[in-house]
């Protein structure tokens, strides 16, 4: 059985310290900052987390990236010219081309070039925590023997059970990007009104609910994972944030008190960091089938 790396990519917000636990790679998307190209790091090298939000805060003009052929081209390359398959699993095919360019360009010249490898794409229908949790959890089936198709496929049967539950201090963010569905009932009333959203079914950021204020926001998060995580699945919740250090403090207390899990705190990184803006907060965690999506109505 060929051995296999796995790659993912920026959106994916699985740091440093996950990427060499886990022994995997991430093709970079980019961000251009007022005009200036830079590359979607998640290991924070050329600016840090605060430098970045403090960019969004400033009113810069930052527009985000999809993963290029040559991108792709270069990071696969060698690493399948050291005896390995790939399997890529990447960001929501609704939120980015980087899954379709991967498997309408990149694969079939790889194919040409190395016959006898094998590279997979993986639409994960998912974006930052719940992605990385995807990610993790494929490497934890390549580390139990999992073939590289076993693990792909191990990934498509499985995608549907990685529930986000999300807010932001404003949609603008989101609406600019034009990476939300279902938020009509807030434009023109965003006032004291804070969105909950959730990575739907088919991939959207989708707005289910409004809660009134802050409390009631952490409130609604905290109650996402009670509602939904199986620990039978993985007893692991990630809250991820961007400049809420507080807020993520106050719910990773307590979902550990109240529900006796693992919490791991991550940053919410360059891409998704763009689309969602200063203040985003987001649990994340493996159990009940995500079966909503745009259409479902507003709670």
């Amino acid at each position: 059985m060929a051995k296999f790396k796995i790659f993912t990519d920026s959106c994916s917000d699985l740091g440093t310290v996950a990427r060499k636990k886990y022994d995997v790679e991430y093709v970079h998307m980019g961000i251009v900052v007022d005009g200036v190209e830079k590359i979607a790091d998640l290991d924070w090298v050329e600016y840090t987390p605060e430098e970045f939000y403090s960019w969004l805060e400033k009113g810069k003009k930052i527009k985000t990236t999809q993963v290029s052929v040559q991108e792709f081209l270069d990071q696969f390359r060698p690493v399948l010219k050291e005896g390995f398959d790939i399997l890529y699993i990447g960001c929501s095919s609704a939120l980015s081309g980087s899954v379709s360019t991967c498997q309408t360009l990149v694969i079939p010249q790889l194919k040409e070039e190395f016959p006898d490898r094998t590279v997979i794409a993986v639409d994960s229908l998912l974006a930052s925590g719940v992605e990385g949790m995807l990610v993790v959890q494929a490497a934890m089936r390549r580390a139990e023997g999992k073939s590289i198709e076993e693990t792909a496929m191990w990934c498509e049967e499985n995608k549907k059970y990685f529930n986000q539950f999300a807010t932001v201090d404003t949609l603008n963010y989101l609406r600019n990007a034009g990476r939300i569905k279902g938020a009509k009932a807030f434009f023109g009333n965003l006032m004291g009104v804070k969105p909950i959203f959730i990575s739907d079914a088919k991939g959207n950021n989708f707005v289910v609910k409004k809660a009134k204020g802050t409390k009631q926001s952490l409130e609604e998060l905290i109650q996402g994972v009670k509602d939904t995580i199986e620990k039978e699945k993985w007893s692991e919740v990630w809250i991820g944030q961007g400049m809420a250090r507080e807020r993520a403090a106050a719910v990773r207390k307590r979902i550990e008190d109240e529900l006796g899990v693992k919490c791991h705190t991550i940053w919410i990184g360059p891409i998704v960091g763009t689309t969602c803006g200063p203040g985003v907060l987001a649990t994340f965690c493996l159990g009940k089938e995500v079966t909503r999506f745009e259409g479902d109505g507003l709670k």
